[in-house]
């Protein structure tokens, strides 16, 4: 069975960033994630500036009144709904 931690590089060591019962002298397979640096795209829209004279909430409730919910979970899930 294998198990995944994630974890990382300072350096000199890998640091896990979850808890893991790691035996002495247990063999690990090490994926490098490539695209680690790159943003989501919920980082990239929080870091948006904008030039306007609308508040943060102005824009939010353009963005609420022209949201379009989401049917995919039947009508007996309102918290997405």
């Amino acid at each position: 069975m294998m198990t995944a931690v994630k974890a990382y590089y300072d350096g000199k060591n890998f640091i896990p960033l979850q808890h893991f019962d790691f035996k002495p002298r247990q063999q690990v397979l090490i994926v490098v994630d490539e695209n680690e640096d790159e943003e989501t795209p919920a980082e990239k829209f929080l870091k948006l500036s904008w030039e306007g004279d609308e508040s943060a909430e102005e824009l939010l409730s353009v963005i609420e009144k022209n949201r379009v919910n989401s049917n995919r979970f039947g009508d007996s899930n309102a918290l997405f709904d």
